[in-house]
């Protein structure tokens, strides 16, 4: 049971894009001027991840504050034991974390931008928290969680290595935005009816279900109309051709859409896989290119 609960922290989806885009970022630095520090490139690496955990194990604590939010079968004495280990796993991950910042001071790696971009991730994660804690902040959260994991990860990756800005990170960023969005409404979208029955005031709850699926699908799009600009304002075509090949699951994905519009039974379990391909292969093939280039 405490381990079930445990594991509630891991959010699959929100981890993967994480680890993802930071190593995207860092291929981007070694495609543009090569790597300064893998030791601070591994530090970075386990510092996003740790503050992220830290995060979801504070929301989690919230949430099994209420026992109405309690796994059937867990009784009082239990919650208290399961609450006393989070506490003491968020401790350990915040010594880890605030250990790293100091590292980083004493290092002398944290130059004028940096400092700017790890306060903005520092607000962010409070705001992401208070998300739970204050109903009404939970329809911005979609809008906290791109900057949170598609923004801010590859441009740490970035930054921890390079004080010189490229163009290159900006243009990877704001393609990759629309198909996160896209993912995270079909998962608010499968949830609707549990998060309307809870009172939750999802995105998907706040603008419909039927218009939920229409910008799902236009995100999609959007996703692969950005690559394609991105080409024409001189991203390099060599490394930006392979993402095209991931097209057919974005307009199969959109076609699976389109059959639960019309009435038919959701086939959610392929739904997922092929949104979740339309964000990760892209960006795997994007940070393989950076890297082997």
């Amino acid at each position: 049971m405490s381990f079930r609960i445990l594991l509630k922290a891991f959010k699959p989806i929100r981890l993967i894009s994480l680890v993802m885009t930071y190593l995207l970022g860092a291929g981007l630095v070694q495609y543009v001027r090569e790597m300064k520090s893998w030791t601070v490139f591994i530090q970075g690496g386990v510092f996003l991840l740790l503050f992220y955990l830290t995060l979801e194990y504070l929301r989690l604590l919230q949430t099994l504050a209420d026992p109405q939010y309690w796994p059937d079968g867990l009784n009082e004495n239990e919650a208290k034991q399961i609450r006393l280990l989070i506490a003491i796993i968020t401790a350990t991950f915040l010594t880890v974390v605030t250990t790293i910042m100091i590292s980083w001071l004493h290092s002398g790696i944290l130059w004028q931008g940096l400092v700017f971009l790890l306060s903005g991730l520092i607000i962010l994660g409070g705001i992401y928290y208070l998300c739970i804690v204050i109903a009404s902040l939970r329809q911005f959260e979609i809008l906290i969680e791109i900057l949170f994991f598609i923004v801010i990860p590859p441009a740490l990756a970035y930054f921890l290595q390079s004080d010189n800005p490229h163009n290159l990170l900006t243009m990877v960023v704001i393609a990759l935005v629309p198909a996160f969005l896209a993912n995270r409404l079909l998962s608010l979208l499968q949830s609707y009816a549990i998060d309307r029955k809870l009172g939750l005031e999802s995105i998907v709850v706040q603008i419909g279900w039927e218009n939920a699926m229409v910008y799902h699908n236009a995100l999609i799009l959007l996703s692969y109309f950005i690559y394609a600009l991105m080409a024409l304002l001189g991203f390099p075509w060599f490394l930006m051709w392979p993402v095209f090949l991931t097209l057919p699951i974005g307009l199969l994905q959109i076609w699976l859409m389109e059959r639960v519009k019309r009435g038919m039974k959701p086939l959610w379990k392929v739904m997922r896989f092929a949104v979740a391909c339309v964000l990760f292969i892209p960006i795997y093939l994007l940070g393989f290119a950076f890297w082997i280039r």
